[in-house]
């Protein structure tokens, strides 16, 4: 488990680069065919026989489609990672920066300990959120493959009253094997997928982990620029005004980091949306009808993509309300108190503040918690009439 381990206490979201650079994101150039190869082997195992070789009856196309719908989400998210890798390392850039300042001999020391404090949690957060979604890959993977298992025994010993079909992870056919009624095909199957299956899994995870790392220590930039507000007007007159440039210096490069990650994010937030919607109907509309062990892996589906999908707008809305309590910060500060170039410095800095920042989705809206149950209402509606047509 030395992979998930924060060796270096004052090190900039280690766990997310040290995943990048895994799965060929980060580094040699040489290492981007790493990620090219494991996109292509995604498309062969999963897509290509999703979309070109059909379905055994009409009623598992909206299963097939659905499944099919969440990895095309997953590739779309882990591309758009890898568009704007180079963004995301002048992300880090800035941070860093902003760090090795604060964590320098001459940084409070009580904002250091704040620091490394910040450091360990969000490095524990990304390592229970890589497993647990590695986790339910397994889950996704291995309950299947057990029931066949089951299933085969029986066949053996001849106790079935007539041949049980084998448990595909996903509703696919495959390259023409039989994969439901051979068992040596089926583990071929088996053995080939589930290496799809957990490269697509990782890339999930991947671009998670990237998600929460950026938005939470461009949250903690915000919630320095606060603590040192607080204190500005305890200072000595002749340290103050070296204190508040810092402050609108960390200020300027907090609102940077809220723009690149909006350039990064914003398409990747309206593809989840519309892919939300689209899931939850077309899974809701299968489940309605087939809730039985074949269902399984797509629940697991529904789970992981309706938890990652409030997860992240609930972060989303933290990182809007710790901008705006820059704001607040100004008005408590006791700046009447202060000479009257600090107040116009500060009057310049409060007007800024006062515009709502976050992440949009395609420049059409913010994505938050409210947004969220929005689309959940939307999908519900939809599937309600849709529900009685099919």
């Amino acid at each position: 488990m030395n992979y998930f381990e924060l060796v270096e206490p004052e090190a900039v979201m280690p766990l997310a680069l040290r995943l990048l650079e895994t799965y060929g994101l980060r580094g040699e150039k040489r290492k981007f065919l790493l990620f090219q190869v494991m996109i292509l082997w995604e498309m062969l195992m999963i897509v290509i026989p999703k979309i070109f070789l059909g379905y055994r009856s009409q009623d598992l196309v909206i299963r097939g489609l659905s499944e099919l719908l969440f990895q095309l989400h997953i590739m779309i998210r882990i591309c758009i990672s890898a568009w704007h890798r180079f963004k995301f390392e002048g992300l880090v850039a800035i941070i860093r920066r902003v760090y090795k300042k604060i964590c320098s001999s001459e940084g409070d020391s009580t904002m250091k300990a704040d620091l490394l404090n910040f450091n360990a949690m969000i490095n524990k957060q990304c390592k229970g959120y890589f497993l647990y979604i590695m986790g339910c890959v397994s889950l996704f993977t291995v309950a299947p493959l057990f029931q066949s298992l089951g299933k085969f025994i029986t066949n053996r010993r001849g106790n079935a009253t007539e041949k049980e079909e084998y448990i595909t992870m996903m509703e696919q056919e495959f390259y023409g094997l039989d994969i439901r009624g051979n068992f040596s095909h089926y583990l071929i199957y088996v053995a080939l997928g589930s290496i799809a299956f957990f490269t697509s899994a990782s890339f999930f995870a991947v671009t998670g982990v990237i998600m929460n790392c950026g938005v939470r220590y461009t949250m903690s930039m915000f919630r320095l620029i606060v603590v040192r507000l607080n204190k500005l007007h305890e200072l000595p007159e002749q340290h103050i005004r070296e204190e508040l440039r810092e402050t609108i210096n960390l200020h300027v490069d907090a609102l940077r980091c809220v723009k690149i990650l909006e350039k990064i994010a914003n398409v990747a937030m309206v593809i989840q949306i519309v892919d939300c919607v689209l899931i939850w109907i077309s899974m809701i509309l299968y489940m309605r009808n087939n809730l039985s062990v074949d269902a399984i892996s797509l629940m697991v589906l529904f789970v992981v993509l309706t938890g990652e999908t409030y997860a992240l707008c609930d972060l989303l809305t933290q990182l809007t309300n710790e901008s705006l309590a820059v704001t607040r910060a100004i008005i408590d500060c006791q700046w009447y108190s202060l000479p009257l170039d600090i107040q116009k410095s500060l009057s310049f800095v409060l007007f800024r503040a006062q515009r709502k920042e976050g992440i949009t989705a395609a420049k059409f809206f913010f994505m938050d918690v409210e947004r969220f149950g929005r689309v959940a209402q939307t999908s519900y509606s939809i599937y309600v009439v849709l529900k009685d047509y099919l």
